[in-house]
């Protein structure tokens, strides 16, 4: 049995869709749960409730389980280090609390989502191999640096597999806009309200944007992955571009003008995040395949449909 932990969110949604499209057994765990995604699903996947702040909700919930898959995150990039003690309380300490229970669950293989765009920092060559220090000066950044501190910890004294994949800036359909998180998600929620955009610099700030299809697929290379792994992986497109180029992409796939404000950069932002995703190739045999011009036609025709059925 594979867990699926946040299932509900963005990414969580896509990686149940895709086990249950390849007839692996999964159990979806939340703190929520909609209801239209559980009758998509129907009985093709096993639902269970249970909020990371509830150990023992959290415990229960591992019966039987084999893999887990953990995308729960309470942190975001863009609250800068205003909430650094809350990251620590809300999402370290309930997250080091589930990997004991894993453990002691007999868990055999864990998935976590960190994040390639905060843990390096802003001295970090480009593009970035897993080899470069890490130096995150994003509170983000530095709670994924710890967690993976945990799970290697397990991995050398309990023998757990893992992979940890510190993925790039993701997007795709389905990727609803939270409060200082996402570009595509915001530009996408402006064009359905017709509102300007904030942008914060100049918008020549560099991002590595890889589409969920990928993502997804490396996810299940490694849980396909025969043996007993222990590695950390990037995940991204292995491309960067600017700000401003991503918004007059989805302006011209939309045909839409957006108004635009400019703001002052926020001083815990790197100026370009690039990773090397050549390891991931050669232990997983994955590289990512969705152009970038198909992946923003994609998602604006998703954001489209779904604005029109509301």
């Amino acid at each position: 049995m594979i867990g699926v932990y946040g299932a509900n969110g963005f990414v969580g949604r896509h990686v149940v869709r895709w086990l249950v499209e390849h007839q692996m057994p999964v159990r979806a765990v939340s703190r929520r749960l909609d209801g239209g995604f559980v009758r998509e699903m129907g009985e093709a996947a096993e639902f269970v409730t249970a909020d990371l702040g509830d150990p023992s909700a959290m415990a229960a919930s591992l019966a039987g389980v084999r893999t887990v898959v953990q995308l729960i995150s309470t942190s975001s990039p863009g609250s800068g280090n205003a909430r650094a003690a809350a990251d620590i309380e809300d999402n370290v300490v309930p997250h080091v609390s589930f990997l004991g229970a894993c453990v002691e669950a007999g868990v055999e293989r864990y998935v976590f989502l960190s994040s390639g765009g905060t843990v390096y920092g802003p001295e970090a060559p480009v593009p970035t191999p897993e080899t470069c220090p890490t130096n995150p000066i994003n509170s983000h950044g530095l709670t994924k640096l710890i967690l993976e501190k945990y799970i290697r910890m397990h991995g050398y004294v309990n023998g757990l597999e893992y992979f940890v994949l510190r993925v790039s800036n993701l997007f795709g359909p389905g990727q609803e806009f939270r409060r200082g998180q996402g570009l595509f998600p915001m530009l996408l929620d402006r064009w359905r309200e017709d509102r300007e955009v904030r942008i914060l610099g100049d918008g020549a700030a560099r991002r590595d944007y890889v589409f969920i299809d990928d993502v997804v697929e490396a996810i299940g290379s490694a849980l396909n992955f025969k043996g007993s792994p222990q590695e950390v992986l990037n995940i991204g497109s292995g491309e960067t571009r600017t700000v401003n180029e991503v918004i007059e992409a989805v302006e011209a796939t939309a045909r839409y003008r957006f108004r635009r404000e400019y703001l002052p950069a926020r001083d815990t932002d790197v100026g370009v995040s690039q990773l090397d995703v050549s390891l991931a190739g050669r232990v997983l045999g994955w590289t990512p395949k969705t152009g970038f011009r198909e992946a923003v036609e994609t998602t604006v025709a998703s954001a489209a449909d779904r604005a029109s059925s509301r």
